[in-house]
């Protein structure tokens, strides 16, 4: 394990060969990469929805969307809770900037929704309990730290936008051409792990505690999330969608780009039906294979 704290570290290490395979670092960010022009390869994932809600002081009304309109909202630039939100904004044809460049709508539009961009998920929070921004979105994990400024969620962004697709699996091209047996019986472990996992949170939540030097209340409050979904299944169909969702709220240029050129599910899919044939009587590996037909 190589412990890197951010994307465009992690991207240099991918790309210098001093990594084989990146961990969490969500699906935007790579898409960006990939836009850029890293021949980078999505092959599987770690979760298909992840915990970013979008916070805001206890006396702060949200009802639903329109709660948003004319306010302004803490959020770490690129990130999945961005991505994701205004995702969901731009469906429902809301106005909003960023950058000072206006994606939807007009500069005079009174309720625009304006995003102030914040270096870390942290000063989104105090953003927020100063009065900075009237709402925050964050990653994963800040639960606990956003209660102890005071601060409730107020949103749930994968309620709205099911399977919008958080953390992938990431490798070069060169590396999933050339190791594919490698990466064949990495997945054959997640697969099973991810089976294990269905009926032992607690222990894996112990088991994050361990590994990350964690606090055993702020591994719980993500970990045995609901709004955590772990799966290792590519989920191709999903990050073409916000791949395109990204591409239409200015945040890549595709060219000529074909993303399907950066996408792989045959590896796990020949995991998924080794599975089946060593364990026939495994439901979870079957439900497995349903869910890959519809989502790849």
């Amino acid at each position: 394990m190589v412990w890197l704290s951010n994307l465009s570290d992690a991207a240099s290490a991918l790309t210098a060969n001093q990594v084989d395979v990146l961990s969490t670092y969500g699906t935007g960010g790579p898409l960006t990469q990939i836009a850029n022009g890293q021949d980078f390869n999505m092959f599987a994932g770690y979760m298909i929805i992840g915990e970013t809600p979008v916070y805001g002081k206890p006396e702060t009304e949200y009802k639903d969307l329109s709660s948003l309109k004319g306010k302004k909202i803490g959020i770490t630039r690129g990130g999945t809770p961005d991505i994701v939100l205004k995702g969901i904004l731009y469906d429902e044809g809301y106005s909003f900037t960023y950058g000072g460049t206006t994606t939807i709508g007009t500069e005079n539009d009174p309720d625009m929704i304006e995003f102030i961009e914040y270096k870390k998920n942290t000063d989104v929070l105090q953003a927020i309990a100063k009065g900075e921004v009237d709402f925050g979105a964050t990653a994963t994990g800040y639960q606990i730290q956003a209660r102890d400024l005071g601060l409730e969620v107020k949103m749930w962004p994968d309620e709205l936008w099911n399977n919008h697709s958080c953390c992938r699996m990431l490798a070069t091209n060169t590396y999933v051409d050339n190791n594919e047996e490698a990466l064949y019986r990495l997945l054959r472990s997640y697969l099973r792990a991810e089976e294990y996992m269905q009926d032992n949170m607690q222990e894996v939540s112990d088991l994050v505690v361990e590994n990350l030097d964690l606090q055993k209340e702020t591994a719980d409050s993500f970990v045995l999330s609901p709004h955590m979904k772990y799966d290792t299944d590519p989920y191709t169909k999903s990050v073409e969608v916000m791949w395109n969702k990204m591409a239409n709220f200015g945040y890549l240029q595709t060219g000529e780009i074909d993303l399907k050129d950066h996408m792989n599910s045959e590896i796990y899919k020949r995991a998924l039906e080794s599975l089946i044939e060593d364990y026939p009587d495994s439901q979870f590996f079957k439900d497995k294979m349903e869910q890959f037909n519809s989502n790849n």
